[in-house]
């Protein structure tokens, strides 16, 4: 079951990267998530394990910058989900396969704890982006036209658009 978590969380990362023309050794920021289930009859000590555990394992290794866990929603705007919690980590480095590298070395090593007895890796699934946006708000754009909003959201950024 460990193995299948770790591949999980590594193997089915699916990158969506720009990179900044210049700065080869840049970071870059990249937001990792892990949608997950508790094993049946388990959830209280899944979710003390996520909310203390394994955010303070994770925080330590060097890269993950933060992290928010979540819970699905009771409404949902589109379609159905069979996880109904997420982690979010965020990651900032030059390197994410090296970052990877270190959290699969903690999960074999212990030094990051995972329990098989309530995370059902069976549900498991993640995803790894990177922005390439900036995060705007709505008071940012208020009374901005389409070409001014496109402006702010991409100032400074690289997209595959550019190309």
């Amino acid at each position: 079951m460990r193995r299948l978590f770790i591949n999980t969380c590594l193997a089915t990362a699916m990158l969506f990267g720009t990179a900044h023309a210049g700065f080869a050794a840049e970071k870059q920021k990249y937001f990792f998530m892990f949608f997950s289930n508790p094993v049946k009859g388990h959830e209280k000590d899944y979710l003390h394990w996520y909310t203390g555990q394994h955010i303070h394992d994770l925080l330590n290794i060097d890269g993950i910058v933060a992290a928010q866990f979540y819970e699905l929603g009771d409404q949902q705007f589109y379609g159905t989900h069979p996880q109904k919690y997420m982690m979010i980590w965020e990651i900032e480095t030059t390197d994410l396969k090296s970052a990877f590298d270190r959290v699969k070395k903690g999960l074999a090593t212990g030094t990051t704890v995972t329990k098989d007895s309530f995370l059902d890796n069976d549900t498991g699934n993640s995803m790894t982006f990177t922005p390439i946006t900036n995060r705007v708000t709505q008071d940012e754009v208020l009374g901005k036209s389409v070409d001014q909003v496109r402006s702010i959201a991409t100032e400074g950024q690289v997209t595959s658009a550019d190309n």
